[in-house]
Parts: structure tokens; sequence; C-alpha cells
């Protein structure tokens, strides 16, 4: 295993602020997510080969699916922040000067940020709640608590993202959305 990508010698302070960020989101996102991506489709291909050539389906194998695809979006929720990867309608950049988007970009994200937190908040009061009133999957009665918690902490690193492209509009650098490669790790 490689080490976290650093910033070259002449990059800017925003470029070695957002550097740290993505050494923590990236290879959460493609390590870990890209393992249960695997798992879930050899999981689904063993499915579909039981219930159709040996016709004789997995017990339970959707309810492993649901939460499998849970966890993906939970460790891709920064990486896709970081690399723009969500839908954004940029149609005031068009029409206004650099100046005044930034700082509308500036208060976007702090919506975006405070709306994590009280999201993260919820997920783990959620899971708490689940464990209390023993909310679970319908088949496997697999607990969802452990997933809301698991859940929020996607959340809240998507909130730390958005702080640190905060920090960086604050300071006057450029927050850029590079989509990176597993070769750069």
């Amino acid at each position: 295993m490689t080490d976290a990508p650093q910033a070259p010698e002449g990059a800017s302070e925003a470029d070695r602020i957002l550097g740290k960020i993505d050494a923590v989101v990236r290879p959460l996102a493609l390590y870990i997510g890209g393992f249960i991506v695997i798992a879930l489709c050899l999981m689904t291909v063993t499915a579909v080969g039981f219930r159709y050539v040996l016709n004789s389906p997995i017990f339970g194998v959707s309810d492993i699916a649901q939460l499998l695809l849970l966890t993906i979006v939970t460790f891709s929720i920064g990486q896709s922040g970081r690399t723009g990867g969500q839908v954004a309608v940029e149609l005031l950049g068009t029409v206004t000067s650099p100046k005044i988007t930034r700082w509308t970009d500036i208060f976007v994200k702090i919506l975006g940020a405070i709306m994590m937190g009280i999201l993260t908040l919820k997920l783990i009061e959620g899971g708490f709640s689940a464990a209390s009133y023993g909310e679970t999957s319908n088949i496997l009665i697999i607990p969802f608590g452990p997933f809301m918690y698991l859940l929020a902490f996607g959340i809240a690193l998507y909130g730390f993202v958005l702080l640190f492209e905060i920090y960086v509009h604050l300071r006057g650098g450029e927050v850029r959305h590079n989509v990176g490669t597993m070769d750069d790790i």
C-alpha cells in the first residue's frame, strides 16, 4: 500500500488542505466500498445461480443485499462530495462574478454542513431507537441500529468535507473537484 497522496511542491495551501481530506475519504470509498461492491456482486451471482440452476433460492439474500448497498453508500458519500459527483446546478456562475459565486458556494456549503450535522444526530438517535424497539430486517432479523450508526459516520464525514471546503473558500482558495483513480492513492 502506498502513502497518502501528497500535494506537489508548488501546490497551494488549498490543495494541501483538500489533499488531507482526500487522503481519508478516497481510500474509504475505493477500498472498503470497492470490496463491498465485489462482495455484493459475488453474492448476487451466487444467489441467481442457486435460484435458476439449482432451483434453491438463498434465504435472506435480499436483506444482506440491502444492507450491503447501504454500506456502499455510507463509504462513498464523502468521496462523491470531493469529486463533485453529486447533482449541482451551476447557473449562478454564468450570470454573476466569481466573487459572488464564491460567497454563494460558502453559503450553500454552510447550509449543507448544518444539514449533515442534524442528519448525523438524527441517525445516531435513530440507531438508539432501532436498538430499543428491535427494528430489524424482514427475513434474517439483522438489527438496523449498527447500520444507522455507520450511515451517521458517512454523513458526518461528508459534513467534514464541507467544512474543509468552506475553510478553503474563506481563505481565498479554489475548491477543485478532481476525480481520482486507484493509481492516485
